[in-house]
């Protein structure tokens, strides 16, 4: 064990102390370091953190989020680690599935070689412990990076986008090989708690057009953050999300009644600053919670209509029709 390289896990924290705990206790018990970006969390996830050996805290002082940067200064911490380096970037949310430590995914991990890069697939939690929507596409959540490698160099080549961005840097193609791992898949909590969820989604409508110099138009910031809910004949229940939702210690340790009031309170910052001119075309202002903190600006007609229209129109929207009245609304809002 002690010739392997070191397992380091890499994550950004902005006000995640409903899972947080949960998190750090199961990456504590595999990885060898977690490295924490914490920026101006005010709901005790800094005392979270603090609470674990292996975690080593680092302050992220940026004013907005900025997903990207925060990998950046997560990434420039690795490099000041000596040796070879096994880097797991996950988001506070995410929890590697049960009895991954016996899988030949897992050996295959550990035995790699410098320049490989890892693809797992994700289980979405759907609404509670036992349900789970199946995710078929491999992402990139990791690396094997050589003592010489200047991570942070490599990251700060990626394009950097205001939410969500790469979790691994761009290894040059002609070096890098691409490892598929199967047998484990990554749980990811944030469907967990829909309320919550909801919130957030809304959130990153408002932080997209309040942060990208591009135009955005209200049907892509829709789309791109609302799903279709899931076909309940299609939601799987994997006997590995049933032992994760009964360990008494995870449930105890997940704030599930949590509705992210940070969402709520960012975006109300975000009005506060720049009026609603610009946001009124997002579908964001039927939230409660919203309305609860006084945010509750006249919106016109046409941009109610629109977001009647995408509301109605969500579980088909990957339908030839709405595919082309998107396209026509595109242009218009």
């Amino acid at each position: 064990m002690s010739n392997r390289p070191l397992l380091i896990v890499v994550t950004p924290v902005r006000n995640e102390a409903w899972v947080l705990d949960a998190f750090l206790a199961c990456a504590s018990s595999w990885a060898d370091h977690i490295i924490i970006a914490d920026q101006h969390s005010t709901d005790g996830s800094r005392e979270i953190a603090a609470k674990y050996a292996k975690v080593t805290l680092i302050d992220n002082d940026a004013a907005e989020m900025n997903q990207a940067a925060a990998r950046q200064m997560l990434f420039e911490a690795v490099d000041r680690m000596e040796g070879d380096k096994i880097v797991l970037a996950l988001d506070a949310d995410e929890f590697l599935t049960k009895g991954f430590e016996n899988t030949e995914g897992w050996r295959r991990v550990i035995e790699s070689q410098p320049n490989e890069l890892f693809c797992f697939k994700w289980l979405n939690l759907y609404g509670d412990f036992e349900h789970a929507v199946p995710c078929h596409d491999y992402m990139e959540w990791g690396c094997h990076f050589a003592p010489d490698a200047k991570i942070a160099d490599l990251y700060r080549q990626c394009e950097e986008r205001s939410i969500h961005e790469m979790r691994v840097p761009c290894l040059p193609v002609e070096q890098v090989s691409y490892i598929e791992i199967p047998d484990i898949q990554f749980v990811h909590l944030a469907r967990l708690n829909l309320v919550r969820q909801k919130n957030k989604e809304d959130f990153y409508q408002v932080s997209s057009v309040a942060k990208l110099k591009k135009r955005i138009s209200a049907v892509s910031a829709y789309r791109s953050y609302h799903h279709p809910n899931p076909d309940t004949q299609t939601l799987e229940h994997p006997a590995e999300l049933r032992a994760v939702g009964s360990d008494d210690n995870m449930a105890r340790l997940v704030r599930q009644e949590d509705h992210g009031q940070y969402y709520i309170d960012e975006m109300k910052a975000i009005f506060e600053r720049d009026g609603y001119g610009k946001y009124l075309k997002l579908d964001v202002w039927e939230n409660p919670y919203l309305k609860e903190a006084g945010v509750c600006p006249k919106v016109p007609l046409r941009f109610r209509m629109l977001h009647s229209y995408l509301r109605k129109t969500q579980q088909a929207s990957n339908g030839a029709f709405v595919r082309f009245v998107d396209k026509l609304l595109k242009y218009i809002c």
